[in-house]
């Protein structure tokens, strides 16, 4: 009688830990895919900077290469981000600072561990080289 009455505790307590188990994977899994995405946000504002900051007057390049925003987005590797170029680079002189901001939102993959949407942002500014 004593082992049939253990058998369905067991049960109880494995579920407990089981969800506990679950919670922790899934939420190390969903904290490493933001820090991987705001990796990604970071790295196409550096490039959307360094890509803007050879875009000026004198730069020789058609305005099609130049669209920063095209740059940028083409490179999101499929996430969808938000791109703000201040001021616009054909518009620079050499020396002048122009600024890429890039933009997106982090939604969770799963509820079992509550995370609301996160707002990923980064800021690059470089000085005009030409």
């Amino acid at each position: 009688m004593i082992m049939r009455e253990a058998r369905g505790e067991t049960l109880i307590e494995f579920a407990f830990a089981l969800l506990l188990f679950m919670m922790t994977v899934l939420g190390t899994a969903q904290f490493g895919l933001a820090i991987f995405r705001y990796n990604i946000v970071s790295d196409l504002a550096q490039e959307g900077a360094r890509r803007a900051a050879v875009c000026g007057n004198h730069s020789g390049l058609s305005p099609g290469n130049c669209d920063i925003q095209s740059f940028v987005q083409a490179r999101a590797l499929g996430i969808p981000v938000t791109v703000t170029v201040t001021p616009t680079p054909s518009t620079l002189r050499s020396g002048e600072t122009v600024t890429v901001e890039v933009r997106h939102t982090f939604n969770a993959f799963t509820k079992i561990v509550p995370v609301c949407a996160l707002n990923l942002s980064s800021t690059a500014r470089m000085i005009m080289a030409r």
